[in-house]
């Protein structure tokens, strides 16, 4: 399931990305920074994401 999606990526890497970028004072962080740099703020994608987050704790519980 996660494969297509990650390819051969390292999972407890991209999970660590992801939990940093679902992290409420970096997001608000990074919000800030863009917007002191004139630019447009990233969406966190936190929903879109969750599902990816879940499937990559439980695969590394394992």
């Amino acid at each position: 399931m996660l494969r297509p999606l990650l390819g051969d990526a390292d999972r407890a890497a991209v999970l660590e990305r992801l939990e940093s970028a679902a992290h409420v004072e970096m997001a608000r962080f990074r919000e800030l920074n863009a917007l002191v740099r004139g630019m447009e703020p990233l969406s966190a994608h936190r929903e879109e994401f969750a599902w990816v987050v879940a499937a990559l704790r439980a695969r590394a519980a394992r």
